[in-house]
């Protein structure tokens, strides 16, 4: 197993400011998955399920591990959409901006479910919402430029997930009943 350090990024936000958020680690934190267990979660989440084993595959290689704590603000809204996230355990709230209208989403994710989707996205959209972590957290990063370039090489799973992501999308504007 390898040791990882704390990872640091930046991300676009509104009126063109930057700014920087810490994903707290353990200084000592050891990745826990293979590639192999990372593709096997892949293919269980409805999105990529089905996907070839050679995107999968690519698509865990990409696949950052990140350990939050308790309170821990993932991305607030519009900040741009650079990666989407897998809930390998813990408990993450999403809740979304003032003003953005009726939306269908889950309030309170739960193991295995995936979001921040907007970073499949063309050209990054803003982020309408928050997500913040409400238990200590193991997340799985996806960067959205290179799951689209994975995708965009192979058609046949990338019009899969494509496919999928847009009924995602359509739920999740759906006027709630």
């Amino acid at each position: 197993m390898q040791n990882i350090d704390p990872v640091d990024y930046t991300s676009s936000v509104s009126a063109g400011m930057m700014a920087l958020h810490k994903i707290r680690s353990n200084p000592g934190f050891i990745a826990m998955f293979t590639a192999d267990q990372i593709k096997t979660m892949l293919n269980d989440i409805p999105l990529f399920s089905g996907s070839s084993d050679s995107t999968l595959a690519a698509l865990a290689a990409v696949a950052q591990e990140r350990d939050c704590e308790k309170g821990h603000v993932i991305y607030e809204p519009g900040e741009q959409a650079l990666e989407m996230f897998v809930l390998v355990n813990g408990l993450v709230s999403f809740k979304t901006a003032t003003g953005t209208g009726h939306l269908h989403v889950e309030t309170l994710m739960k193991r295995h479910m995936i979001f921040g989707w907007a970073a499949l996205v063309p050209e990054h959209p803003k982020r309408l919402g928050s997500a913040k972590c409400m238990d200590n957290s193991k997340l799985l990063a996806i960067n959205g430029d290179a799951a689209m370039e994975i995708l965009e090489a192979d058609p046949k799973s990338g019009f899969l997930v494509m496919k999928r992501l847009c009924s995602m999308i359509a739920n999740t504007f759906i006027e709630k009943s």
